[in-house]
C-alpha cells in the first residue's frame, strides 16, 4: 500500500536532489501550475483545482528548500514508510494465519465428514448382517419345522397357553425345584 504523493513527487525530483535542483524544479512546476495560466473561460472548479496544485508546489518548495525542514520531513517519511512496512508485514502475517486456520478448519471438516460417512456405512453393514443373520435363523427354524412337524404343533400350543395366561384364563404355574 503506497503512502501517497510525497513532496518530492509534487516537484518531480529524486530524494537526493540538491538545493539548486529543488529550486529549478519549483520554478518549472510553478510556471506549469500557476492559476493565472488558465484561460479566462475556466470554471471556478478548475480555478480552485489549479490553486490547490500551485499551493502544493509552493508548500513542497518551502519544506524542501530549507535543510532543517527537509531533514525533519525526510525523517517523518522514513518513519511512515517503516511503519507502513511493519503494518504490511503484520497484515501479511495475519493473512497467512487466516489462510492456515481456514485450511485446518477445512481439513477437520472433511475428516469429520469422512468419519461420519464411515460410521453410516458401518451401520448399514451391521443392518445388512443382522438381516442376513435373521434370514439364516428363520431358514434354519423352517428347516427344523419341516423335518419335525410336531415342533410347530408344540410351538402353537405354547403360544395359545401364553395368550390365555395373559388374558387371565389360565393361572400361572408355580414350579418349585
Amino acid at each position: 500500500m503506497a503512502l501517497g504523493l510525497t513532496l518530492y513527487d509534487v516537484l518531480g525530483i529524486p530524494k537526493d536532489a540538491t538545493t539548486d535542483g529543488v529550486r529549478k524544479a519549483y520554478k518549472t512546476k510553478a510556471l506549469e501550475t500557476h492559476p493565472d495560466k488558465l484561460e479566462p473561460t475556466a470554471s471556478a472548479r478548475e480555478r480552485r483545482a489549479a490553486e490547490g496544485k500551485f499551493r502544493n508546489v509552493c508548500d513542497a518548495f518551502q519544506v524542501l528548500s530549507d535543510p532543517t525542514k527537509r531533514k525533519a520531513y525526510d525523517d517523518r517519511i522514513q518513519r511512515a514508510q517503516s511503519n507502513q512496512k511493519a503494518w504490511d508485514q503484520e497484515r501479511e502475517r495475519r493473512n497467512k494465519e487466516r489462510e492456515e486456520w481456514a485450511r485446518q478448519s477445512k481439513e477437520r471438516s472433511e475428516a469429520r465428514m469422512r468419519a461420519r460417512a464411515e460410521f453410516y456405512q458401518n451401520i448399514r453393514k451391521i443392518k445388512e448382517q443382522k438381516e442376513m443373520h435373521a434370514k439364516l435363523v428363520d431358514q434354519f427354524y423352517q428347516e427344523l419345522r419341516d423335518r419335525n412337524p410336531e415342533w410347530e404343533i408344540r410351538r402353537q400350543e405354547v403360544l395359545q397357553r401364553k395368550e390365555m395366561r395373559e388374558k387371565g384364563q389360565i393361572p400361572k404355574r408355580h414350579t418349585s425345584r
